[in-house]
């Protein structure tokens, strides 16, 4: 059997294609494989709204108690033999992609089962409302397994090179710094289920005009710069952020620190992984061979892949330098592994060659002291973290959420990473991420249209 591809090929392409780009919840920074079953409708209040997946055996004796759908034009393939066998996916990915395959057929023969039963209660006049809820799961299941099977459209050289070695020509930098909050172990550790890492990319020379702004709000309030905004203690108000239980220069500050937001340039980014999901949709079931199994690897390559969209989307061009909080040793060493690896071997959706032209080739490291962009970065984890804890509902927003939802970045639809905010697994809470893109700029409709 062929291994997979080297990892800087991009797919095959046979022409564009025509018809509209449709999406599916499951993986909603991926387009949906253009050439999987027909959706078949089936019409008749006994069978339901509309079917997902290609119509079965089962199916068939569905519609023939209902009089809902005749004979259609893969009903030859699917009498053959006991499964569902969906039609070849594209190369690239061929042992994970088949366990997928098998995975989504499995799902739609279940699928077809459900709604059998669905019928016969009905025709009992007996409770319908858990066996549709079933109906629908199951529906969108394998709309996420299909996806995991077909995988990517675009290829991962998108990204085009604009000269050999990045360095030689002297491009000015935008600086990225890179913050998190939350433990990326297993989730039993802590209680914490959720894992935030937020970066913040302001242009080199921003950086003294916010190191200045930032010492300004220092003097005024503390009346020394000797000081690190902390975002711990500043959320629970304690140290020097308690202003002697006067609630007045508390409030002060706030504001303070919402206009350092407002008035800084700089284009926020951020990934929160949601460990448990993660866990038992992808880690257990390996349903992605080449996504990264450890919770912190997840996080940084899928930070780094909307980076580069935002970097590549610029002009004049910049090279990026990338800053980490540093940590201890070893962790520090694992963060430079893990971007090492990124720009060697790329990603499942960006070339190591994309990496390697728009990144300087190691991290950087840094601890807080004084008045240093990595701060917003630091409250811009938390809030995020904040924000994904609460299961991302719009009435339980963090304290700063709404000034950094206004830097996030955002181009066109805000899909296939042109957005800098990703939550990890999301598809059950799709409608709220999308209703935070939309408040972000992303040009997409009302419906969740994945």
């Amino acid at each position: 059997m062929a291994g997979p591809p080297a990892r800087d090929a991009a797919p095959a392409r046979v022409g564009p294609d025509p018809r509209p780009d449709h999406r599916t919840p499951g993986r909603p920074d991926v387009a949906a494989p253009r050439d999987c079953h027909p959706r078949v409708p089936m019409t008749d209040p006994n069978v339901g709204a509309w079917y997902n997946g290609p119509v079965t055996r089962v199916d068939r004796y569905v519609a023939s108690c209902v009089g809902a759908i005749g004979m259609g034009p893969d009903d030859q393939d699917m009498d053959e033999g006991a499964g569902v066998e969906p039609p070849p996916h594209p190369p690239g990915d061929p042992k994970g992609r088949r366990l997928a395959r098998r995975r989504s057929a499995l799902l739609a023969e279940a699928g077809g089962v459900a709604r059998l039963l669905d019928v016969l209660l009905n025709r009992a006049d007996e409770p319908r409302e858990e066996v549709g809820q079933i109906v629908k799961d199951l529906g969108r299941l394998e709309r996420i397994a299909l996806q995991d099977a077909h995988g990517r459209v675009e290829p991962r050289t998108r990204f085009k090179r604009s000269e050999p070695t990045p360095l030689v020509r002297q491009r000015n930098r935008n600086l990225l710094f890179i913050d998190e909050s939350g433990q990326s172990g297993p989730v039993g550790s802590k209680g914490q289920r959720v894992f935030a890492l937020a970066g913040i990319a302001m242009d080199e020379e921003a950086v003294d005009n916010y190191t200045v702004a930032a010492n300004e709000i220092n003097l005024h309030f503390f009346e020394t710069t000797d000081v690190t905004f902390h975002e711990p203690e500043m959320r629970l108000g304690k140290g020097r952020y308690e202003f002697g239980h006067d609630s007045d220069r508390q409030r002060a500050f706030e504001r303070s620190i919402s206009g350092l937001i407002e008035q800084t340039p700089f284009t926020a980014f951020g990934i929160a992984v949601r460990k448990d999901r993660f866990l038992s949709e992808y880690v257990d079931p390996g349903t992605d061979p080449y996504l990264p199994t450890d919770v912190y690897a997840v996080a940084i390559v899928m930070l780094l892949e909307r980076y580069l969209d935002f970097l590549s989307s610029r002009s004049p061009s910049r090279l990026a330098r990338v800053t980490f909080e540093s940590q201890e040793a070893r962790q520090d060493a694992y963060h430079q592994l893990e971007y090492a690896r990124a720009l060697m071997d790329g990603s499942q959706w960006v070339a190591g060659s994309s990496f390697r032209n728009w990144l300087e080739p190691g991290l950087r490291f840094t601890t807080k002291s004084g008045s240093d962009p990595m701060e917003l970065a630091d409250m811009f984890a938390r809030d995020l973290f904040e924000w994904v804890r609460g299961d991302c509902v719009e009435d339980s927003r963090p304290r700063y959420w709404d000034q950094f939802s206004k830097k996030v970045h955002c181009r066109g639809d805000g899909r296939m990473g042109k957005f800098g905010v990703k939550v990890f697994p999301d598809h059950d809470i799709r409608e709220r991420i999308d209703a935070h893109r939309r408040h972000c700029g992303a040009a997409i409709g009302p419906q969740n249209v994945d």
